[in-house]
């Protein structure tokens, strides 16, 4: 800058943005993140997949398999049951 130049033109004059480094790198404070999948990786991603994967869940079929659990767990009881209640028969006439 040269000493002809006024305070006025000081004050107007337009400041060129530097760019460091950093404008172009990983660090960068202000990257913008792409928001569709054909651009890039879309913010919030690890949540939006669990969002999806919840989405993708045949709740149908989870529920048959529930039922079907619960009912492999009433079989299950009940042969117990039945094995010990005949335990208990030959216990009381030993």
């Amino acid at each position: 800058m040269t000493t002809s130049h006024s305070f006025a033109d000081l004050l107007v004059e337009e400041k060129l943005e530097v760019i460091t480094p950093l404008d172009h790198g990983e660090s960068s404070l202000d990257l913008e993140i792409p928001t569709d999948k054909e651009a890039g990786i879309p913010p919030l991603t690890p949540i939006m997949d669990s969002f999806d994967d919840w989405r993708s869940i045949d709740w149908d079929q989870f529920l048959a398999q529930c039922r079907n659990g619960v009912n492999n767990v009433g079989i299950a009881i009940a042969i117990i049951s039945e094995k010990t209640h005949a335990f208990g028969r030959y216990l009381s006439q030993v």
